[in-house]
């Protein structure tokens, strides 16, 4: 396939999931080395820089269809030597700990390190262990009916509530390739983009996950308008991440019109208010400390 604006096939979907999957690891790696001193401040900044870009475009092929990832430029020396470095140092890791920290570490939650965090919660209590089985079982479901897109969103809600966001979006971003016209996925796979961007220490790699969690909710809400919980989740993007309170402020009103009920009233009501306080009141603004929806939970 072209590297045209073409529509993706199935073959070039699967190399950019596979890709996806990849620079996910790969900004783990980096922070991992970068927090040991394996890596030096500038070749951080520089592949940081580099996966986070590549990750946005990725992201965004994979959620309109259309392929924008540019060319890849070759690499600078410095930069060759970096990723040499980063690898080698995971390697050494492996041999001693007899395991990859890359496949140890999730995506990371607000509150945690690099883009994921260890499962522990699996092994050390009883919550954790009924959280793991239902994983498991959710995942058999998936192994035998891929393209239900139910359980696609299940799952994706088991492994968040499991703190592993990289394969909560894996499965969230394959419930829209089974359906596209539908507003629940697109609104999921935006939500944790958003999780994603609070957590990138970047404010350029901030700006690209948000800009891509924007895009997300926009498109969930083009494709299901009365699906209210888009406009909430947009709301808090605005809020939090824009600090745009006039469109937060429309976005949470029409949440609570279209969903006087739904689950995230308080939360709104409390947010509308601050919002609109902001407005009103320029010597007032929304506290930074976010609010950011985490899975519902279902009863």
């Amino acid at each position: 396939m072209s590297r045209d604006e073409g529509r993706l096939d199935a073959e070039r979907r699967r190399q950019l999931e596979q890709e996806r999957d990849f620079l996910m690891k790969s900004l783990d790696d980096l922070e991992l080395e970068h927090e040991s001193g394996g890596v030096d401040d500038e070749s951080y900044a520089a592949l940081h820089d580099d996966y986070t870009a590549r990750a946005a475009a990725v992201l965004r092929s994979l959620r309109d269809g259309i392929d924008v990832t540019p060319a890849r430029p070759q690499p600078t020396p410095r930069q060759r030597r970096a990723r040499a470095g980063v690898v080698t140092a995971v390697i050494v890791l492996a041999l001693v700990a007899g395991v990859s920290l890359a496949y140890a570490l999730g995506a990371r939650l607000p509150g945690q390190t690099a883009t994921g965090n260890s499962q522990p919660t699996a092994t050390t209590n009883g919550v954790g262990r009924a959280l793991a089985a239902k994983i498991t079982q959710l995942q058999e479901k998936v192994d035998a009916s891929p393209n239900d897109y139910q359980l696609r969103l299940d799952l994706s809600l088991a492994y968040e509530e499991n703190g592993d966001i990289q394969n909560a979006l894996k499965q969230s971003d394959a419930a829209i390739t089974i359906d596209a016209n539908r507003p629940e996925a697109h609104a999921n796979s935006a939500r944790l983009l958003y999780l994603v961007s609070e957590q990138l220490p970047s404010k350029d790699a901030q700006a690209r996950f948000v800009a891509q969690s924007l895009a997300g909710f926009t498109k969930a809400i083009q494709v299901g308008p009365d699906y209210p919980d888009s406009y909430y989740f947009r709301g808090v993007l605005y809020a939090f991440a824009l600090r745009d309170f006039a469109r937060a402020q429309v976005d949470l009103q029409y949440y609570l019109s279209k969903a006087p009920s739904g689950r995230w009233v308080s939360q709104a009501r409390q947010l509308l208010a601050q919002v609109t306080q902001a407005l009103t009141s320029p010597s007032t603004t929304v506290p930074a400390t976010t609010t950011t929806p985490k899975s519902p939970k279902k009863k």
